[in-house]
């Protein structure tokens, strides 16, 4: 039955499921078409809400690219690879490699999102080629799955920023700190079940042998980031590059700094320190700064999709919340909603809205305006409304092409193949999200 409806799925994502960039201006489109039917905004007012909001976030567009660059780089070190390369070698049988590759997902994204988007894809690759006899395209999905957890992890872009001073909402809810959001029970309920079952989940979608896709080794032939083991030349600059103690005080000025930082602040992250913390453990990872250096070069590569889509994404919010569409949309929902049943539609409005603006972050900036005076009027608690978009959107991440595209250019296959998978994920986590939502409050 479950692969029946697996391959429904992935027949029709091979069919009708076009490029993540051509999505973002299909949504573009169906955006401007909604917000002139149903606000009766004219096109100009439309065209400029667009072109106003185009960068309204290349600050946190930034942040985000920097989140895939560093955990790329300190995955692509090769002390990290050889990890993989050791743990791939763990499983024996197809079973045991897709529960295997589910699990470590699980907890490399719940460490950063984007150290498992790349370590994840690389495992993933590793595994191929100790076990080619397993379906790729499920060992990709397996390896991206952890994504589903991302908002109940130490990355998460929501609780994290509502824990950072000088947030744009500081002075209306404070500081949220992460005892409320990602530590509470309900987040670590909602993470720890979906960890322990999606792994299952995958194992019963293993598909029969005639359908299994197997990996192409000519595809999995990845040229490796060069290593340079000292100067080929004599010249300063070939030593200044290769220096080992350049790299190295680098590294221990970092980490003096993380010392300094949770010493003062205890556990408490932010965004910037959890870049702070994979560009310091990156560096002492790749040993001299010319290694790093070509790493972070290579990794560029892999955020290509964020650095070209996000601002459009931006655009579309601009549309949504110039043209007032977004509160329309949201008023749809929250006009059913009561203080006990405001944080699951909270979460509904965010899985909606997660189709046009792939962004937690971006659905703070959009919804907490409007959100919170209701929740306030409700006697909602902030931490309920952050949680809600937070986990709409974490649900969502499991079927987004938008940030399956550096698992995509690691893993090399196509969307198409990978999404057709996740569908069944994503019914899951949204069976588990609103039951931990509803349960615990």
């Amino acid at each position: 039955m479950i692969n029946r409806i697996l391959m429904f799925f992935v027949n029709l994502m091979q069919k009708y499921l076009p490029d993540p960039f051509a999505i973002a201006w299909i949504i573009s489109l169906v955006v401007v078409a909604m917000a002139m039917g149903i606000t009766h905004k004219g096109p100009v007012e439309i065209v400029n809400y667009w072109g106003q909001g185009f960068f309204d976030i290349l600050a946190f567009a930034m942040q985000m690219t920097l989140v895939i660059i560093t955990g790329y780089a300190l995955a692509s070190a090769q002390v990290v690879r050889r990890f993989l390369q050791a743990i791939a070698r763990i499983p024996r049988t197809p079973w045991q490699t897709v529960l295997f590759i589910g699990f470590v997902s699980m907890a490399l994204y719940y460490l950063n999102w984007g150290l498992g988007l790349i370590a994840g894809g690389l495992l993933a690759r590793e595994a191929a080629k100790l076990h080619p006899d397993v379906d790729f395209r499920l060992m990709v999905a397996a390896a991206f799955s952890g994504i589903i957890i991302t908002h109940g992890g130490l990355s998460a872009s929501v609780p994290l920023l509502v824990n950072t001073k000088g947030h744009f909402l500081e002075k209306d809810i404070g500081l949220i700190p992460l005892s409320q959001t990602i530590f509470h029970p309900q987040a670590l309920f909602i993470a720890i079940t979906l960890a322990i079952v999606i792994p299952f989940v995958l194992v019963l979608m293993i598909p029969k042998k005639e359908d299994t896709v197997l990996a192409d080794p000519a595809l999995l032939q990845e040229e490796q980031v060069a290593v340079v083991a000292g100067p080929v030349e004599k010249q300063l600059a070939d030593r200044v590059e290769s220096s080992k103690i350049l790299n190295y005080t680098l590294g221990l000025m970092g980490l003096i700094y993380l010392i300094y930082y949770f010493g003062k602040n205890g556990f408490n992250l932010n965004l910037n320190i959890i870049i702070f913390t994979f560009l310091t453990l990156g560096i002492l990872a790749h040993g001299t700064l010319i290694n790093y250096s070509k790493a972070v070069s290579k990794g560029s590569n892999t955020a290509a999709g964020i650095i070209l889509q996000y601002p459009f994404y931006a655009g579309i919010m601009g549309i949504m919340k110039g043209s007032g569409l977004v509160f329309v949309i949201s008023g749809w929902l929250l006009q059913m909603s009561s203080y006990r049943t405001f944080e699951m539609f909270c979460y509904f409005c965010s899985l909606v809205i997660s189709v046009f603006i792939p962004s937690a972050g971006g659905h703070w900036v959009v919804q907490a305006p409007f959100m919170l005076p209701a929740a306030a009027q409700l006697g909602v608690e902030p931490w309920k409304v952050a949680m809600g978009v937070a986990w709409g959107e974490s649900i969502w991440n499991v079927v987004c092409p938008f940030w399956a595209l550096p698992l995509l250019a690691i893993a090399n296959i196509s969307i198409r193949d990978l999404i057709g998978f996740t569908v069944l994920l994503f019914i899951i986590g949204n069976i588990v999200a609103i039951t931990g939502i509803l349960l615990i409050q």
